[in-house]
């Protein structure tokens, strides 16, 4: 895993476990759905802070792993897109060298690129990925 993206999945963790209440009664009384879909209904509930005990910090952990997911995706994005752009730029400079040890110095920097490349970032459950795209559409709407 890319260093960064530790520090941020750290960081929202840390973040996250301090938001998380003690255990009580009430919160054993809520079972939350097995495939781990949010509704739509839990969201805005959610998003509006009126607290549904149990189910409200279920929903709220589910919403936080759905800011993480969406964050770290993006992230790949900005990531891969930079990679790219670092190879063409690798590869132009390849081009127009003539001295071997800077051909096979950048050779290298070529492969290194092309073998970050090919290291496609961890799959995203679709559940995780379904309530991504739900929090980030309900959050836009939210005055």
């Amino acid at each position: 895993m890319r260093p960064a993206r530790v520090l941020v999945l750290a960081g929202l963790l840390l973040a996250a476990c301090r938001n998380e209440p003690a255990p009580s009664a009430n919160r054993a009384k809520y079972r939350p759905p097995a495939d781990g879909r949010l509704t739509e209904e839990q969201v805005r509930t959610y998003l509006s802070e009126a607290p549904k005990s149990a189910e409200y910090q279920w929903v709220a952990a589910r919403v936080r792993e759905a800011r993480t997911a969406g964050l770290t995706r993006g992230m790949d994005r900005k990531i891969a897109d930079s990679r790219r752009r670092i190879l063409s730029s690798l590869e132009e400079r390849r081009r127009t060298l003539k001295d071997p040890a800077r051909q096979a110095k950048v050779d290298r920097q070529i492969a290194e690129v092309r073998r970050l490349l090919r290291g496609a970032p961890p799959e995203v459950p679709p559940a995780i990925r379904e309530n991504a795209e739900l929090v980030a559409r309900l959050e836009k709407e939210k005055p």
